[in-house]
């Protein structure tokens, strides 16, 4: 899939011109500040997808009450007009060739993959990181799996809802309950099948790119910490934490308790790892994201990562570009002065002040070993 065009209204300090992306890498550079990231922001949400940095939508808009983003993209459906629009008023809303859509219609005709330094908090962060981490390779690996998780979720806010009435002293009512936790067994089971099937297939191309990698990283192992995949077995769970749910008001069991644990020969990761080797393997994790949604979906996904060579150390950066997707559309931000890496690009963005300026075309030079 590669993303063309891009034009953003009232989205943190971007300004309304129009921006062109390259076929190849494109190179995103600026001091700090100037709006390279909420470029790469602002595609990720035509895209489908939330804020890579965990922004909510009014810290987005320049003026906290609304903000707009249309794009152009092209992948194996042809050419597609996309845009997203958010209001304090009306919440988010995507559009598709003018007509409204759902968020998962515009995952599927644009699938992409974002690498960020906020990502670190898939190993170092709290287990909810990695369980958006998780839920976020089911949408992408099987964009119709969402109807899952948001009828899990639904079933979530619901119950919790009445737990936390029963809590403030309403009478809770014990056929309603029960008729909530029957929803949230039955939708629970299928989140949990959708990330262990998900997480199988990211994990075969986890382990080739970290095989290739060498040293240490061959090591690292990621497992679903979660229980079973019954709807039996979460109604049981339920039951054994019944009174305690009462008591504090909100659902002790179920997928959103579940986590995702990271290991190094079989010793925690997070204890483990430098900082550097952090970067790292969260680049091995997207790429390999990247792989599993391209067989998945049967197009290569565009593949976005900011501050790219943050923390990277020459030779790593070199290799980051040799592991990229061959013949995909890659974007990329960065500190660095545009020379260091322009050899690497197809096209050279410069953003100050929130105004994109495009340099001429390059020949990229690409020794990707990404496959569609």
């Amino acid at each position: 899939m590669h993303l063309y065009e891009l034009t953003t209204q009232g989205f943190r300090n971007l300004t309304p011109d129009p921006v062109s992306f390259g076929a190849g890498v494109t190179l995103v550079t600026g001091e700090n500040a100037q709006g390279k990231t909420n470029l790469l922001e602002a595609a990720a949400l035509l895209c489908g997808q939330r804020s890579f940095r965990g922004a909510v939508a009014s810290e987005m808009a320049r003026d906290g009450e609304r903000f707009g983003i249309e794009g152009t993209v092209s992948g194996r459906r042809g050419e597609e007009r996309l845009a997203v629009t958010w209001s304090r008023e009306e919440g988010r809303a995507f559009a598709r060739a003018g007509k409204s859509v759902g968020f998962r219609e515009v995952s599927e005709v644009a699938p992409a993959v974002f690498l960020a330094p906020e990502h670190r908090e898939i190993v170092l962060g709290s287990p909810a990181a990695r369980r958006r981490f998780l839920d976020r390779l089911v949408v992408g690996t099987r964009p119709a799996a969402g109807a899952d998780l948001a009828r899990y979720a639904a079933a979530l806010k619901e119950r919790n809802a009445l737990l936390a009435r029963g809590k403030a002293g309403t009478a809770l009512r014990d056929d309603e309950l029960d008729a909530w936790t029957e929803e949230l067994s039955i939708a629970g089971a299928a989140v949990r099948r959708h990330r262990a099937a998900a997480l199988d297939l990211w994990d075969r191309e986890f382990r080739a790119l970290a095989a290739e990698a060498g040293g240490d990283y061959s090591g690292i192992r990621a497992a679903y910490a979660g229980g079973a995949d019954d709807p039996d077995e979460i109604r049981a769970a339920c039951r054994r934490v019944a009174s305690l749910e009462k008591r504090r008001g909100y659902s002790l069991a179920g997928p959103h308790r579940d986590d995702l644990v990271w290991t190094r020969r079989e010793r925690p990761l997070a204890a483990e790892a430098s900082s550097g080797e952090i970067a790292r393997t969260m680049a091995l994790v997207r790429l390999a994201e990247w792989r599993s949604v391209a067989a998945a979906a049967g197009e290569a996904p565009l593949f976005g990562a900011d501050d790219f060579d943050a923390g990277l150390s020459e030779a790593s950066a070199e290799e980051f570009f040799e592991a990229l997707p061959a013949d995909a559309a890659v974007v990329l931000t960065t500190v660095s002065a545009s020379g260091r890496w322009a050899r690497r690009a197809a096209a050279v963005i410069e953003v100050r002040a929130g105004s994109a300026s495009s340099s001429a075309p390059l020949r990229a030079v690409r020794g990707g070993r990404g496959r569609p």
